[in-house]
């Protein structure tokens, strides 16, 4: 029997299909619906297997009267039939799920017995595919509990509703602990997993997915497939745990591999960029085209710019880098940066912080915060974001323990990020860097070295020379003996006067030698310095007052004592204030002052003279430095004085040091020694030289020993003048047989001399028993004035070493030690 529930409020339409119905259907059983009312009754009592419903009906429409159908009973067959459709409406319809759609018209009414009988045809198959499908999902029920991987079947709302015994195993759980529960509850822990998102993925497209994922809840590796059902998901599971950990160990030895070729390619390129910039950097040794090449070598290999920073004298001007970029405009704008924006000498970052620490610094992203704290105002930033800098590397320049400066290395490019591989080859190159510069900077210095000693020789030829030409050429005319009363003493006193120069300035040059072999000795003791300051002001008046040059003193008598050698603490008050003098013009002033600043006794020496520019200020204490080294100098001297006066104050524990405002502004000059604790008063005054006239020698017998025969004729007349008997020899042969037949009671003998020299004689006379005067009191009297030779004259038997050009004063006061020595005066 087939029920009918026919839909239609036309009763002669009705009864047309009906008539139709039961000639194909005769047990057919019609229930009529005419209104809404009806509708409803028959919708909810639900006794019909197929509905045919018209579409324009007076209390509703057909597209509605479908939707509530299907709404009810999905799997209820529905026929259109109606004359006042259209084909929009039929489409509607068939979407909405229209089983047919048949037009109205009296021909077509042979089309519904058709019809029904399709759709009733349609159902039995139905009803047999779904026999066949449980059938079929039993068999498939014992295939999945056969296969070997896990499965499971998840309805809409993600429960279980049938698992496998191999996911069984897997979760740990069994089929009754499960079916129905919703799998996101029951494992919290895998929501928002791969395994979440691919579940959710294949259920909203409905298209399979399949996938790979580890799942740390079950601590393996599964490899999924979903299948998207109608009804849920369908999930097939196999373990690959195995699997994987072969594909990793797999991987992790290609990764080790390629790192190890990566890393091979790479220290290739560096060995080649590394030979490349030792064979540039080796490529010249001049000292700036060096500096260029280490800033060139790593753009734009290494940097799109790279700049560096040099420490010269000690000091760091970090507004005049070295320079190189691959872009003149980056060039000019870092320039600009670094102009106006030098870092802070302080500065807890760049270069400053890297001098300071010897450490490198490296910045694999410059990052926005980083240029705030960098910049100092608004423009700085925003110059510093025009550079667009994205990554840096700074390395110090180090040989041994010296810092020559620093090297930054810079990128552009977002793609070059600084890492530590490149760190190491920036230090490399740096390394190699600071071996060129240091070479090249020894050999600037040492060609200026150089120079400077050929300067310095011309000087010393010129300083030497000219004092000779007053001497010789005063003496030729005292010699004609044409000279007046008048002219005859000023010649002398200029003979005297350019001797004495000629005799400091070779004492500066042995001193220099004394200071380069650290051979000069103090006698220390406690003494004041007012004394030594006043003697020498004493001597310096007569050249200032030739010069109109006024000395003020000023001295504060309350000063207490330091430990010194009062001769070197006359030779540093002297140099200064001599050179005071030297360099001021007629009619300037000179000031030495002496007080106590703190625990330190301070001389300064002021002076309204030539001044000293600010770029020799540094160097002003170097031996062998002068300002001006030309010829057309206008004073002399060799430039050693200073540099005296500065390793003499060092070695009494104290400081000089030199301030000017420029040339033409005068100098200062600042000694500064420790004062001792306790005050020792001061016994004897200081003199520079003796007034006194010669003692009287009362007929000691001297035998003078040298091969210039004018060195004899000069020490016989002094020596005759005081009233000793006076034999002379040009030779060590002739001097010791007249030593046997004279029998002098003081020798006094050359060191250099043809043949035989001082040193031979000495040894040979003390060789002599006592009674042929082998121990006779002897001075060595030469030209050698280094005190390896005095030592050396002391230890070969000589009691006294008395150095050429020897002052007459000093020669008979020697002799009278001497003569003492032996009981004769």
């Amino acid at each position: 029997m087939l029920r009918l529930l026919l839909i239609d409020d036309n009763e002669h339409d009705r009864t047309l299909i009906i008539y139709r119905l039961r000639c194909e259907f005769p047990d057919l059983k019609v229930e009529q619906v005419t209104q809404a009312e009806d509708f409803q009754q028959a919708l909810e009592a639900g006794h019909f297997e197929l509905v045919i419903t018209d579409y324009r009906l007076r209390w509703n429409d057909g597209l509605t009267v479908l939707r509530d159908i299907k709404s009810r009973y999905p799997n209820c067959p529905v026929i259109m039939f109606t004359d006042s459709g259209s084909e929009e409406i039929a489409v509607e319809a068939m979407k909405t799920g229209l089983d047919d759609y048949i037009i109205k018209s009296a021909k077509h009414y042979v089309r519904l017995p058709v019809a029904v009988r399709s759709i009733l045809q349609r159902l039995e198959q139905q009803q047999r595919a779904e026999k066949a499908l449980q059938e079929a999902n039993q068999r498939s029920a014992d295939i999945l509990e056969s296969i070997t991987d896990a499965f499971c079947a998840l309805d809409e709302q993600f429960r279980f509703t049938y698992i496998n015994q191999k996911l069984e195993q897997i979760l740990l759980k069994t089929q009754a602990e499960l079916l129905g529960k919703n799998i996101w509850e029951e494992y919290p822990e895998a929501i928002d997993s791969v395994c979440y998102q691919k579940y959710h993925e294949a259920a909203t497209t409905k298209l399979p997915v399949q996938f790979e994922a580890f799942c740390p809840h079950l601590d393996m590796w599964l490899e999924v497939r979903v299948y998207p059902q109608a009804d849920g998901l369908t999930i097939y599971s196999h373990d690959i745990s195995d699997r994987k950990r072969s594909e990793l160990e797999r991987e992790q030895f290609l990764a080790r591999e390629q790192a190890a070729r990566a890393e091979a390619e790479a220290q290739e390129r560096r060995s080649t960029f590394l030979a490349e910039a030792s064979r540039l950097l080796a490529s010249s040794l001049d000292y700036h085209t060096t500096l260029s090449h280490v800033a060139s070598i790593a753009v734009p290999t290494l940097a799109d710019w790279c700049f560096v920073d040099i420490v010269e004298k000690n000091l760091t001007v970090f507004n005049e880098p070295i320079i190189v970029a691959s872009d003149p405009e980056k060039e000019a704008l870092i320039r600009e940066l670094r102009q106006r924006y030098p870092p802070p000498a302080d500065a807890d970052f760049g270069a400053p912080k890297v001098l300071r620490t010897g450490q490198p610094e490296m910045a694999t992203e410059i990052s926005e915060v980083l240029l705030l704290s960098i910049a100092q105002d608004d423009r700085h930033l925003s110059l510093l974001r025009q550079l667009n800098a994205q990554s840096y590397m700074l390395v110090p320049l180090i040989v041994g323990d010296r810092k020559l400066g620093t090297i930054a290395f810079t990128s552009a490019q977002p793609e070059r990020r600084y890492q530590k591989a490149d760190l190491a080859m920036a230090t490399e190159v740096a390394q190699r860097a600071a071996i060129a510069i240091d070479n090249a900077r020894l050999y600037r210095e040492a060609w200026e070295a150089n120079r400077i000693k050929d300067e310095f020789l011309a000087i010393v030829s010129h300083e030497l020379r000219t004092p000779l030409n007053s001497i010789l050429g005063w003496a030729k005319m005292l010699r004609q003996r044409k000279l007046n009363q008048a002219t005859a003493t000023k010649a002398l006193e200029t003979i005297e006067r350019n001797a004495e120069l000629q005799t400091k300035l070779i004492e500066d040059i042995l001193d220099v030698s004394r200071i380069v072999q650290g051979k000069i000795r103090l006698n220390l003791r406690p003494l004041y310095l007012k004394p030594v300051i006043e003697a020498v002001v004493e001597n310096t008046r007569p050249s200032a007052e030739a010069k109109a040059v006024q000395v003020g003193l000023v001295i504060d008598p309350n000063v207490g004592q330091v430990t010194g050698d009062a001769d070197r603490l006359q030779q540093i008050v002297w140099n200064l204030l001599s050179n005071a003098v030297k360099f001021s013009p007629s009619g300037g002033r000179v000031e030495i002052r002496l007080e106590q600043v703190n625990s330190m006794a301070q001389i300064t020496v002021s002076d309204t003279g030539a001044g000293i520019s600010a770029d020799f200020l540094p160097y002003v204490f170097e031996r062998f430095r002068q300002a001006d080294g030309s010829t057309t100098r206008a004073n002399g001297g060799l430039g050693l004085g200073l540099a005296i006066v500065r390793h003499l104050v060092e070695m009494h524990n104290g400081t000089v040091y030199a301030a000017s405002d420029g040339e033409g502004l005068g100098a200062t000059f600042t000694v500064q020694l420790p004062i001792i604790e306790e005050q020792i008063v001061q016994q004897t005054p200081m003199r520079l030289n003796s007034n006194s006239e010669f003692p009287s020698l009362n007929g000691l017998r001297i035998l003078i020993v040298d091969d210039n025969v004018d060195t004899l004729e000069l020490i016989t007349f002094i020596l005759e003048q005081c009233q000793a008997q006076v034999k002379t020899a040009t030779s060590a042969s002739d001097a010791i047989s007249i030593f046997l037949q004279f029998k002098p009671e003081v020798l006094i003998s050359d060191i250099g001399m043809p043949g035989e020299d001082g040193y031979s004689l000495i040894q040979k006379i003390r060789t002599l028993p006592p009674e042929q005067n082998g121990q006779v009191p002897a001075a060595a009297l030469t030209a050698f004035a280094g005190e390896s030779e005095s030592s050396r004259a002391l230890a070969a038997g000589f009691q006294i070493h008395i150095s050429k050009p020897v002052d007459p004063t000093e020669l008979v006061a020697a002799i009278v030690k001497l003569a003492k020595l032996n009981g004769q005066v």
